[in-house]
């Protein structure tokens, strides 16, 4: 049996790249020896009770909550930061040295992570965790914070598709809507979830909604061609759906706020968050270092505006077109 939570951070923003993540776990053992009540999208706060928390709880634990919650107060970006590493490592990924190593080694498709053009080479790159929070890690991590005592399932796998700027007003030019855009995204993390059935493990797959959609047949079908799709309900609290083929499975519920109530979601939301985060720590790193007095942007409307008159002169002395750096929609 798997399990995956998938959830986006920068749908709605101008500046910035739109980040999706999957988180995948698996059971161990046949289906026949898990337990009856197996489930943890909604039992990893249970399981892992000694070593994670909700956004508000004990800060010597592991935050897994909504990132939005998360990076509420003064030390929300350590904890969110923390817990995306930990998650990376649950995975069997090495822990990066650099936020850059971070985004490069996490997304699917390095070419469509458009960091490089952003980042100074003769500059040093804007501050990743403090070495000692890294080594803290490491001495926490060792104590594997997200393997249950129980021994019945396992973290398996994180996969990130980034897609930066140039490439998602690319998608507007092609699609009909920014919402085709984000579905686009989500069917090619959805393609990598449905390759993993090949093996004839279910996989259930949470998510939360997307943009307000709530019917999704037409689109997987278009994603989906070669297999059959049983659709269940279809509403603003549920759309649910089967997707088939001839020895594999894949059932896909996608709520309202299922970061929030599904542990999976929850990370994949921590996941998108922290790399989107670091993709803007690059990015207004090399712009503050152009435009003297420019404050940051964490990229959404009205705010992006004020960033995007303040850097615009500067980037078309540079001719830095706006495509490669402004969302159109």
């Amino acid at each position: 049996m798997r399990w995956v939570g998938i959830d986006e951070a920068g749908y709605g923003p101008n500046l910035g790249p739109l980040v999706m993540a999957a988180v995948v776990v698996e059971s161990c053992g046949t289906s026949a020896s898990c337990p009856p009540d197996l489930d943890p999208p909604t039992t990893l706060w249970e399981d892992l009770a000694l070593s994670v928390r909700r956004a508000r709880g004990p800060a010597d634990r592991f935050a897994v909550d909504d990132s939005k919650a998360i990076l509420k107060g003064a030390k929300g970006r350590t904890a969110l930061y923390s817990t995306c590493l930990a998650l990376l490592d649950a995975a069997g990924r090495p822990l990066p040295d650099s936020t850059a190593a971070l985004i490069s080694d996490s997304a699917l498709d390095a070419s469509s992570v458009e960091l490089d053009r952003w980042r100074h080479a003769e500059e040093p790159p804007p501050p990743w965790p403090k070495p000692d929070l890294i080594e803290g890690l490491r001495v926490r991590l060792a104590a594997r914070p997200f393997a249950p005592p129980s021994k019945a399932w396992q973290i398996a796998e994180v996969y990130v598709e980034v897609v930066g700027p140039e490439r998602f007003n690319a998608g507007l030019e092609r699609l009909p809507s920014k919402a085709a855009v984000h579905f686009e995204a989500f069917a090619r993390l959805l393609g990598k979830v449905w390759d993993l059935a090949a093996d004839g493990r279910p996989i259930h797959v949470r998510g939360d909604k997307h943009g307000g959609r709530h019917y999704y047949l037409e689109p997987l079908a278009s994603a989906f061609p070669e297999t059959w799709i049983d659709r269940g309900e279809e509403g603003p609290a549920l759309s649910e759906y089967m997707i088939r083929s001839p020895g594999r499975s894949l059932s896909l519920r996608l709520t309202p706020r299922a970061d929030a109530d599904d542990a999976l979601v929850a990370l994949a939301s921590i996941a998108a968050k922290t790399i989107r985060e670091c993709w803007m720590d690059v990015f207004n790193a090399y712009w503050t270092r152009l435009v003297p007095g420019l404050r940051p942007s964490a990229g959404y409307p009205v705010d992006a505006s004020r960033f995007r008159r303040d850097v615009e002169p500067t980037a078309a002395k540079l001719g830095i077109g706006p495509r490669l750096w402004w969302r159109e929609r």
